[in-house]
């Protein structure tokens, strides 16, 4: 076991940015005692401190484990170090380690990876090398920690089987506690894909029990800003509304709820222990939880006179309510969010977002007559059977609605499709870079001459490298190690993504990042993620 010199640490720490991304002690962090614990966990987010300490599901791993019955687990947690952050680990000779326990990331039993964005898989390799740990995982013998991931990603573990040891697919609550129990012998733990010893058969996805009290309410609270600077209650798992694009909906079956009484304690907990002003109440379609008017009115009744504001994710137009969005902006206002996906009815129907023309209309002028004077609509290009007359009907759209709310400021967020596994658009092909570029071009003149309306579109190259890792196979692990030597690091980050690097990354290695992204699976070939079942 290494001891690092936190003097050592400290020294490099005034040379950085951000410094207090790698100190912990933050209100709400475990400190438990490294000597005295049986099994010790490193949660690992490969992208920066402020996304990751505000991640719901290393938040939830972090309680369960550090507050289980077995008080001999440990979990300490460690995020990817910014670029300065990193060159200094590497000048100085410093390990990669954990935040609370200052120990390499070699010294752990377990290095727990959330796979949360394709892009950062190649910072997933930085980090395992920056901890002394070879990121091959034919090159890690018993002296190593074993590697585990969940999240997202797990639901197409082939680009990365090359790396990670073990997979736990679907809800990973109890399967955490179930692999520290079973370190030694994981191949009898349901809804774990072990890459070096799977054979043949259906894995079955992990399901759990979402409406308890076993549920973070205190938690790492950082001394500097984050992405969601909020506490957070989930109170819905899973989807009944099916839009055919959208993975979460269709991995995260069946829905569950938790019950109000939960949610009204949960949330009272954790804003005394936290000091946060705002709450969220997460769930994939928020104003689908059973009696959620009354509920936030009850929540607003008890937290709103102190401050407390609570905040929903974005409303469905079919379903939208004014009342609850007054109520949710009781406290602060901010912008009001809805999801349309697509401008003609045609295509809503083909995506199965069965939005009428009129009801994104309503929505969007009762909030204006209500007081609001900005929204934000989310699109979808390149779906699949989309034709420019489907881009006309998004200008035709916001037309309309400038028609009925004159001032209100429109931010439309226009992402690109790309295809997931076990959707219905699973097997259906990502349109080619060339068609996308024409569209979006197409889009953003199409709209130009409208005044109060803002167009962003997502990186069409960036997507594209999704769709690759989405849906490919196992020789994409050649191409992450391959990105990975030539420098990839925090791609998801403007200032980091190189896409040369990219591209001579994929020359070197044989792959065809068009091919990849431009196919369109046969609905009898057999899929790469064929051995997982939701």
């Amino acid at each position: 076991m290494q001891n690092l010199s936190l003097e050592k640490i400290e020294k490099i720490l005034y040379k950085v940015n951000k410094p207090s991304r790698y100190i912990g002690n933050e209100p709400g962090s475990a400190n438990k005692n490294w000597d005295s614990a049986r099994v010790r966990v490193a949660l690992a987010f490969p992208d920066l401190y402020e996304i990751g300490i505000s991640n719901m599901g290393l938040r939830i791993l972090y309680d369960r484990i550090n507050n289980h019955a077995d008080r001999n687990f440990l979990a300490d947690r460690v995020y990817a170090p910014g670029a300065d952050f990193k060159e200094q680990l590497i000048n100085n000779k410093i390990p990669l380690y954990g935040v609370e326990s200052f120990r390499p990331l070699r010294d752990f039993d377990v290095i727990a990876f959330s796979l949360q964005y394709e892009l950062s898989y190649p910072t997933l390799l930085s980090m395992l090398e920056l901890g002394g740990i070879p990121h091959k995982r034919g090159k890690r013998g018993q002296n190593f920690p074993l590697v585990i991931a969940g999240g997202p990603g797990a639901y197409n573990p082939l680009p990365m089987e090359d790396f990670v040891d073990a997979f736990i697919f679907g809800d990973g609550e109890s399967a955490i506690i179930e692999i520290l129990d079973n370190l030694d012998d994981l191949s009898g733990i349901e809804g774990i894909y072990m890459p070096g010893h799977y054979k043949s058969g259906k894995i079955k996805k992990r399901i759990d029990n979402i409406n308890n009290r076993s549920y973070p309410v205190n938690f790492p609270v950082p001394f500097s800003s984050s992405v969601h600077d909020r506490a957070v209650i989930e109170i819905r798992r899973g989807c009944t509304r099916m839009c055919r694009f959208c993975q979460p909906c269709f991995v995260n079956f069946p829905v569950r709820e938790r019950s109000r009484e939960n949610i009204i304690r949960l949330v009272e907990e954790a804003l005394e222990n936290t000091g946060y002003e705002e709450y969220s109440l997460l769930s994939l379609s928020s104003n689908d939880y059973k009696g959620i008017e009354s509920l936030v009115a009850q929540l607003n009744d008890r937290h709103a006179p102190g401050g407390a504001s609570v905040s929903l994710p974005s409303q469905r137009a079919d379903n939208f309510s004014l009342e609850l969005a007054e109520m949710v902006q009781a406290v602060r206002k901010s912008t009001i969010t809805l999801a349309v996906e697509a401008g003609s009815r045609r295509l809503r129907n083909v995506v199965n977002k069965n939005l009428t023309e009129e009801q994104v209309i309503n929505a969007v002028t009762a909030v204006y007559k209500a007081g609001w004077r900005s929204v934000k609509l989310y699109f979808m290009i390149g779906l699949p059977t989309e034709t420019f007359e489907d881009l006309d009907a998004i200008y035709e759209l916001l037309k309309k609605i400038k028609a009925g709310a004159g001032n209100i400021k429109i931010t439309c967020s226009v992402s690109i499709f790309v295809p997931k596994p076990f959707t219905p658009f699973q097997w259906c092909a990502q349109e080619k870079p060339d068609v996308i570029y024409e569209k979006t071009r197409y889009l953003k003149q199409k709209t130009k001459s409208l005044k109060g309306v803002k167009v962003n579109v997502h990186d069409v190259f960036l997507c594209q490298l999704e769709a690759v890792f989405s849906r490919g196979d196992g020789k994409l692990s050649a191409l992450i190690e391959a990105a990975h030597k030539k420098g990839s690091y925090l791609d998801a980050w403007k200032e980091h993504f190189n896409k040369q690097l990219w591209i001579e990354a994929a020359e070197s290695c044989g792959v065809d990042l068009e091919e990849y992204s431009t196919r369109a699976f046969g609905l009898d070939e057999e899929l790469p993620w064929d051995m997982l079942d939701v």
